[in-house]
């Protein structure tokens, strides 16, 4: 019987995937409080920093065996930054790039946070001109997301993307959009379980520093 039970608890760990998703660290265009021009913009070097740091305080407290990023140049420097820590190389998933804001592009964020139709449950089915919905985004992301937790059943991965991405991501979790969006800082982010079929979470992560005994 005490084997039985060990097989049938390795069985149910072997079922579930450990997602830990982290957004891009500052952005020039963050720096600057505005939307990209497009994917080719790089990290500060307080952006590049703070993914260094951030790498460092995974090694210890997660054991991810795969890194996935989108491909925007933003995202993938993060990666790689988080992966030299880790002893990853990044795989691209294009499908984790971010929300296309269209005519947005390169302007000041304030043209988009004082649009009323834009704010709370509206952010999910308002659509920048020429650009997508962050209904949309979450639904081709969660796509990615899916494949990626289904490639690592048993395992843990690290996955970097985008604002938008995040908080698209933590709807497409829950099932639901109908609470606004929640966003996520810098180089920060959340944990999910990826069990039978359905997403736990999300969680948050600990990234405190960890204390000499």
């Amino acid at each position: 019987m005490p084997g039985l039970a060990s097989d049938a608890i390795l069985a149910a760990e072997r079922a579930v995937a450990r997602l830990i998703l982290i957004r891009h660290a500052e952005s020039v265009a963050n720096a600057e409080r505005r939307f990209t021009h497009g994917p080719h913009e790089p990290l500060t070097r307080r952006g590049r920093e703070h993914a260094l740091e951030t790498g460092r305080r995974l090694v210890g407290r997660y054991d991810p065996v795969a890194l996935y990023a989108s491909p925007f140049v933003r995202a993938l420097e993060t990666a790689r930054l988080l992966g030299a820590a880790l002893g990853l190389e990044p795989r691209i998933a294009p499908d984790l790039r971010e929300q296309d804001f269209g005519e947005l592009r390169g302007r000041s964020y304030a043209d988009y946070s004082n649009d009323p139709s834009a704010q709370g449950l509206g952010r999910w089915t308002h659509r920048p001109p020429g650009g997508e919905t962050l209904e949309e985004v979450a639904l081709r992301a969660g796509k990615a997301l899916d494949d990626i937790a289904a490639a690592h059943l048993g395992q843990e991965v690290l996955v970097v993307s985008h604002g938008a991405v995040m908080a698209a991501l933590r709807g497409f979790a829950l099932g639901r959009f109908d609470e606004a969006p929640v966003g996520t800082s810098n180089a920060s982010g959340y944990l999910l379980v990826r069990r039978s079929e359905r997403y736990e979470g999300p969680f948050p992560l600990d990234l405190d520093e960890l204390v000499s005994s």
